[in-house]
């Protein structure tokens, strides 16, 4: 058994859900609309702009030069990165200050 408490997750679907409850829109509508705004970022990332979502975040690419002699540190064997682009994300001041509060939670995978 786990030490940590468990993280509760949002899911695209659980998000869609709580906005059909919200609203008086067909889910079907809301689906769409869902579908086709993640559509225009994910394009919009493709070609190398930047999202800029006012008091959420800022979604950009990356470049990342590749490296010699990385490890996998699952298997210890020695690899060779190539050059490649990540998608990097940056809270907004507005959704840095609301999560600011929140003690005693371990985000898993989040850098030391």
């Amino acid at each position: 058994m786990s030490k940590h408490k468990q993280v509760s997750k949002q899911t695209k679907t659980s998000i869609v859900d709580a906005i059909y409850k919200k609203t008086d829109h067909m889910l079907k509508d809301i689906h769409s609309i869902s579908d086709l705004f993640f559509s225009e970022m994910f394009e919009a990332l493709q070609r190398g702009e930047t999202i800029e979502i006012r008091g959420f975040g800022t979604f950009s690419v990356q470049f990342r030069k590749g490296r010699k002699g990385m490890r996998n540190p699952k298997t210890g064997e020695l690899v060779n990165t190539t050059d490649h682009s990540v998608v990097v994300f940056r809270p907004g001041k507005i959704l840095s200050a609301a999560v600011h509060p929140i003690v005693g939670e371990k985000v898993p995978n989040a850098k030391k």
